[in-house]
């Protein structure tokens, strides 16, 4: 059992963030989009390692490697939400942390992330303070997610066979001087939303709730920098009984930078109300190689 299949309960956690959705949130279904949910993480994040790296030289720091969203039920903007956070491994240069997101006693939406510790941008060794204080926010009986592997093909530009072209903007990058980790999850839902539009038409195929992803997977390989523009291509693994699964790669050139995984329910009706041949509708975006 992963870290985002368990079922604890928020005060169990070392961390919990109070949170009340704010309009900016929403996405156009009116609900909490998922990378409201990734900056949710990272908020919670932040704030505990305010604690843990009190002590760390100045020029030490974290850099997150990849991040995972699994929405378990909808989130409205009128509920109020409490975001648990806790450590599940900690490695010689990296460790991993898992994430609950409650509303009341419910358990609508799970999480994880893998961290590096790095100083002067390089990765090192975690300091033994450091390790320790990590060591003391395991969340009991929990398990780390195991990280997601990639085949060689997934790294080949034109395997995706939908290309969707980013610009970065000065306010993407953060204080690593890097493309922020929220702001590039963003990146995979928009293009997740424009193939949808490109096969199904506008408004039917924008990024409503029933073709929102209930998963995202993103693993990050190379820094994204500002400024420049960069390839986001995207393809579909399986299509089955109205469920999505899709690839994606953030290139560089030919250089592929990031991957991502997603899934989802697929459901949709034409102007008309009748529901559209997905399998048809998709077959020519699926993946290649």
């Amino acid at each position: 059992m992963t870290s985002t299949q368990t079922r604890p309960e928020a005060a169990q956690y070392p961390m919990v963030l109070e949170v009340t959705p704010r309009y900016s949130d929403l996405d156009p279904s009116r609900r909490v989009g998922r990378e409201a949910l990734v900056r949710w993480f990272e908020d919670a994040r932040i704030r505990l390692y305010r604690t843990v790296f009190a002590d760390a030289s100045a020029e030490a720091g974290t850099l997150v490697v990849s991040i995972r969203v699994d929405v378990h039920a909808p989130l409205r903007i009128a509920d109020d939400y409490r975001v648990g956070h806790a450590v599940t491994r900690v490695g010689t240069s990296s460790f991993s942390d898992t994430y609950g997101v409650f509303r009341g006693d419910e358990l609508v939406a799970t999480g994880a992330a893998t961290c590096v510790y790095v100083e002067r941008g390089k990765p090192t060794g975690i300091p033994a303070a450091t390790r320790a204080a990590l060591e003391g926010l395991r969340l009991p009986q929990s398990v780390p997610a195991e990280r997601s592997s990639y085949a060689e093909s997934r790294l080949v530009r034109e395997n995706y066979p939908f290309r969707y072209d980013v610009r970065t903007r000065f306010g993407d990058i953060d204080t690593n001087r890097h493309v922020n980790n929220v702001t590039l999850a963003g990146w995979y839902l928009d293009g997740l939303a424009e193939l949808h539009t490109d096969v199904l038409g506008y408004p039917v195929g924008g990024p409503l709730d029933g073709l929102a992803p209930s998963s995202l997977t993103v693993e990050y390989l190379a820094e994204v920098r500002y400024p420049g523009i960069y390839q986001l291509r995207v393809g579909v693994r399986e299509l089955a009984d109205g469920a999505v699964a899709y690839e994606a790669g953030l290139f560089d050139g030919h250089t592929c930078v990031g991957l991502a995984d997603a899934a989802g329910a697929v459901r949709t009706a034409d102007a008309e109300g009748r529901d559209i041949d997905l399998t048809a509708a998709f077959e020519p975006f699926r993946m290649r190689g």
